[in-house]
C-alpha cells in the first residue's frame, strides 16, 4: 500500500476533495442515535437546555421530552422551539447508552407523524473511538482494532460529504457503523485510534468507500457486484484468515408459517417454492426465485436476506438452501454483506503478526493511506 506524508494527505485529501476545508482542524460529525414518537428522558449532570438561538430554558433533574403535534414539550409543557441543545458537564444518558456531553434533539414530521430526532455531534476521533470499541472486542489485536480506526474515520468521512444537506451524516446502527456511545471505550481502542490519528484510505485524491463487514467466509465479494458500482480498490479479494469467526459456518432454518409470513409481502400468498438462479464470483446468492400456486417472484440476494432477517440468514453467502415440508432449511458462510475488510480476517491477519498496512492492502487493493489533518 502506497503511504503520502502529511502535507501529501492534506493536499491531495482536503484541497482536492474538499476544496477549502481547513485540513488542520479536526473534522466534527453528527451521528443519529434515535427518532422518538414516545417520550424520552435524557439524564446527566448539571443538564442544561438551550434553543437554536441560545436561549436558555431552566429545568432540573431528568429532561422528559416528548414531540407534539407543532413542537417539542417539555415535563409535558409545549415549549417555544423545535430544537434544543442538551448539554451536560459530563456524560449525557438517553435508553441506556452514554454520549460525550451534548445532544441535539430536534422536532419533525415524519410520513405524517411527529417525532423526535436526537443527533449526538461529536469531534471525529471521538467518534472513531466508539465505532472500534463498539465494533470489535477490547480482546482483539491492535493491528485489527487499528485497521478498523482507519477504515471506520474513512467511512465517516465519505459518507459525511454525501450528507452535507441532511440533520445526520451517519445512523448508530449497522446501516453505518455500529456506535453505541461513550461506555464502551476502552484503553486499547484508544491506543489503536491515537496510533492512526487522522489517517484515511484514498484512491485518486479522494476518500475511499471503506466498507467492511465482520466474516467474509473465506472471500469478500466486490463492490461490482455487492453494490452494483465497480470501485477498483474493492476487487473481491482472498481472506482466507476468518475461519475463527462464530459465523464462519451457520445455519437457519424457517418453519413454513414463518417463512410464508416474512415473503407475504413481496408474493402474495404461501410460498411453494425456492430456488437459487444465480450467485456472484464469490459463492453469494445474486438472485433468487420464490414461487407460490399462481405467483414468482425473482428477488437480489440482499433483499431475500433482508426479508429474512439479518441476524437470522447471517449473510448471503448460502451454500444450500432447501425448502423441506417442514421449512426452508439454509447453511451458509460468513456474516454480513462481504464488501470491504473482513473483521475476522483482520483478526487473523494480526494473529498472524501481520500489520495494519498488510490488512489495508488485501482488503482494500491499491488504495493509498493519507492522513488528513
Amino acid at each position: 500500500m502506497r503511504r503520502q506524508t502529511w502535507w501529501m494527505g492534506m493536499v491531495l485529501v482536503v484541497t482536492a476533495a474538499f476544496g477549502s476545508l481547513d485540513a488542520h482542524a479536526e473534522q466534527m460529525v453528527r451521528i443519529a442515535v434515535g427518532r422518538f414518537q414516545a417520550p424520552l428522558t435524557v439524564t446527566g449532570d448539571a443538564i442544561t437546555l438551550r434553543t437554536a438561538d441560545g436561549t436558555k430554558i431552566p429545568t432540573s433533574g431528568p429532561v422528559v421530552l416528548a414531540p407534539s403535534s407543532r413542537g417539542i414539550r417539555l415535563h409535558g409543557t409545549e415549549i417555544d422551539a423545535q430544537i434544543l441543545h442538551v448539554r451536560s458537564k459530563g456524560k449525557v444518558r438517553l435508553r441506556g447508552h452514554d454520549y460525550h456531553a451534548h445532544l441535539e434533539v430536534s422536532w419533525r414530521s415524519y410520513r405524517g407523524r411527529p417525532e423526535l430526532l436526537v443527533v449526538h455531534p461529536l469531534p471525529l476521533e471521538t467518534y472513531v473511538l466508539g465505532v472500534v470499541s463498539s465494533e470489535l472486542p477490547r480482546s482483539w489485536p491492535l493491528e485489527a482494532l487499528k485497521a478498523q480506526a482507519i477504515a471506520a474515520r474513512t467511512y465517516a468521512i465519505w459518507q459525511k460529504y454525501r450528507r452535507l444537506e441532511l440533520p445526520y451524516h451517519m445512523q448508530s446502527t449497522v446501516l453505518d457503523q455500529v456506535y453505541h456511545g461513550a461506555q464502551r471505550e476502552h484503553p486499547d481502542a484508544q491506543k489503536a485510534v491515537a496510533q492512526t490519528y487522522g489517517q484515511v484510505l484514498t484512491f485518486k485524491r479522494r476518500p475511499a468507500q471503506a466498507y467492511f463487514h465482520a466474516a467474509c467466509g473465506d472471500v469478500t465479494e466486490s463492490a461490482k457486484e455487492g453494490w452494483g458500482n465497480a470501485l477498483p480498490y474493492l476487487p473481491g479479494s482472498r481472506c482466507g484468515y476468518c475461519k475463527k469467526a462464530n459465523r464462519y459456518n451457520w445455519k437457519a432454518t424457517f418453519t413454513r408459517k414463518e417463512l410464508n409470513q416474512k415473503m407475504r409481502k413481496v408474493l402474495g400468498e404461501d410460498v411453494t417454492t425456492v430456488r437459487v438462479l444465480s450467485r456472484t464470483k464469490s459463492g453469494r446468492i445474486k438472485n433468487i426465485r420464490i414461487a407460490g400456486k399462481r405467483k414468482k417472484k425473482t428477488l437480489k440476494g440482499a433483499d431475500f436476506r433482508r426479508l429474512l432477517g439479518y441476524t437470522a440468514m447471517w449473510s448471503t453467502k448460502a451454500l444450500s438452501v432447501k425448502l423441506t415440508s417442514s421449512g426452508l432449511h439454509v447453511k451458509g458462510k460468513g456474516a454480513g454483506h462481504g464488501v470491504g475488510m473482513c473483521q475476522w480476517g483482520a483478526r487473523g491477519m494480526a494473529e498472524a503478526d501481520l500489520d495494519v498496512t498488510a490488512i489495508l492492502d488485501k482488503y482494500y487493493p491499491g488504495a493509498t493511506l493519507s492522513r488528513l489533518y
